[in-house]
């Protein structure tokens, strides 16, 4: 290390030879090393244990018992790296929840899926994919890498987590626990940053799992390529909160401060812009105003109600969103910054230029904002010259209006009335579009997420039932033409199209169904 440290400062371009093939070698080594992992993990999946309903139920309630067990120590660790009440701690025990609400349905989820036929059957079997590959993120870390773990697990796959190198606290208190609770020959986690993640990504899997910004989802997916690996990527965008002359004040300021100041803003759904009526733009920012008075107080920095910035290097870039936006700062702004403290107030910014950073970037922290509009149709202009967000909320006792927005912006999920809830219901599916993101998870959507589903067809043998499903060919009789034409019909169809139209309608089919009915009925009297 001397003679290469004496060598470095005479000849800095072979110092930097140096460290580039030092890096290399260690990539290598990871990339073995995982190789290892991997080849470990698809043996105990080869070996059948993971589809055994047993050990999924089993791993279920382990997790849901590691977050009984360590809900104290898990908040604690939260709060360490990212600050806030101890409430904060309860946005990371959804997994708990969800690991419940999957040992509910489990039994249903895993059955086979009869679609059609009595003698031949065709049915739907959903099978565990293999080996996955979770990447987890840091703005809710426990939730966001074991979330997808519990679908993942109970579609009976082998798992490699990767939690976030950001979260200081939080990525070894997550790795103690599921190298504790879980079973460590199907499920491994590994901690590290860029040089574990790139050899990581080299290995082939069966399917990648990936939360966080759009950057990297798309390197995710150029990694996955190579070995045409599928792929859920949860990411992001500029969420719009659409607000028109007939909204309700109460809820409209309640709810979007609720979301948006929570976990500073670090929240992949938070409202990123309001784009409110010209008539109701001073009423919703003075009550704003006033919430955020009323909730942290004059001095935001010193309410413990108040989380922080992750890094340093988070707040330097929120710093210039604000600084660069040319709109009016009508609550905090980046005088109040303390990057040493990773502290950014909760701030209100005024009609910014649309051209700004801050109206073209996704903002990911406590900056709101606030666009008056004349007409729905700017509005909807405006939000439209974004790529599609993860959520878009919008705020209105006027159907029409719902009914227009819902239609014109596409979204990865939406709330009428409220924000981010959408994705709190297991029941519902949880997911990107476009540049937000593609796949989605949650209850049952998540089970399918991390499944093949095979179709299978179980052709009878019973007498009669033996041949192929068309005629074999015969040589000594060879097939007419007219047997094309009658194939042809078959397959297209002889039924005039208009009356097929109106067959189709609902009312039409009721109708039949009844007559059906009544017909049978009278048949057996």
């Amino acid at each position: 290390l001397k003679a290469w440290s004496l060598h470095s400062r005479r000849s800095p371009s072979r110092a930097l030879a140096l460290r580039c093939q030092a890096s290399k070698m260690a990539t290598e080594a990871l990339e073995k090393e995982y190789a290892g992992m991997v080849d470990g993990l698809r043996a105990s999946f080869a070996s059948g244990k993971t589809q055994s309903l047993a050990w999924r139920r089993a791993q279920l309630e382990q997790i849901h018992k590691m977050f009984k067990e360590n809900h104290e120590a898990i908040t604690a660790a939260v709060r360490q790296d990212i600050g806030g009440s101890k409430l904060r701690g309860l946005g990371e025990l959804q997994p708990a929840s969800s690991a419940d609400h999957a040992l509910d349905h489990l039994d249903d989820w895993v059955q086979e899926k009869w679609v059609t036929g009595w003698i031949h059957r065709h049915y739907i079997r959903p099978e565990p994919k293999g080996v996955v590959f979770i990447i987890g993120t840091w703005n809710f870390p426990f939730n966001l890498s074991l979330g997808p773990l519990v679908p993942a697990i109970a579609a009976g796959n082998c798992v490699v987590v990767k939690p976030s190198e950001l979260n200081q606290a939080s990525a070894p208190l997550m790795a103690s626990l599921i190298n504790k609770y879980l079973d460590n020959d199907c499920v491994k986690v590994v901690q590290g940053a860029a040089p574990e993640i790139t050899a990581l990504l080299k290995q082939r899997w069966d399917h990648i799992f990936y939360t966080g910004n759009s950057a990297h989802g798309r390197g995710v997916m150029r990694a996955a390529a190579e070995h045409l690996t599928p792929v859920t990527l949860e990411l992001g965008g500029k969420c719009p909160v659409i607000a028109d002359e007939t909204a309700q004040m109460d809820a409209l300021v309640n709810r979007v401060s609720c979301v948006k100041w929570m976990n500073c803003g670090q929240i992949c759904v938070a409202p990123d812009y309001v784009l409110v009526h010209e008539s109701k733009a001073d009423e919703f920012i003075d009550r704003a105003k006033a919430v955020v008075k009323q909730c942290y107080g004059e001095d935001p920095k010193a309410s413990p109600e108040w989380g922080r910035i992750l890094t340093e290097n988070h707040v330097e870039r929120v710093k210039k969103l604000i600084e660069t936006s040319n709109g009016q700062i009508v609550c905090g702004g980046a005088d109040g910054i303390d990057k040493g403290a990773r502290y950014v107030p909760p701030t209100i910014i005024k009609q910014p230029s649309m051209d700004a950073p801050l109206m073209r970037e996704e903002i990911f922290g406590p900056v709101l904002p606030v666009i008056p509009y004349k007409r729905l149709d700017d509005a909807l202009s405006i939000a439209q010259k974004n790529d599609t967000p993860l959520a878009m909320y919008v705020y209105s006792q006027n159907a029409a209006n719902i009914e227009k927005t819902l239609s014109t912006l596409p979204a990865g999920g939406s709330c009428v009335n409220s924000c981010m809830e959408h994705m709190l219901n297991e029941e519902l599916p949880f997911g990107g579009k476009g540049s937000s993101g593609m796949g989605c998870y949650r209850g049952k959507f998540g089970f399918d997420e991390f499944c093949h589903r095979r179709t299978v067809l179980r052709k009878s043998t019973l007498p009669g039932f033996r041949g192929p499903f068309i005629p074999l060919p015969s040589a000594a009789s060879p097939t007419p033409d007219f047997v094309y034409d009658i194939a042809v019909k078959m397959s297209i169809g002889v039924m005039p199209r208009g009356l097929k139209a109106q067959l189709r309608k609902k009312t039409v089919r009721r109708l039949g169904a009844l007559t059906l009915l009544v017909f049978v009925a009278s048949f057996f009297r």
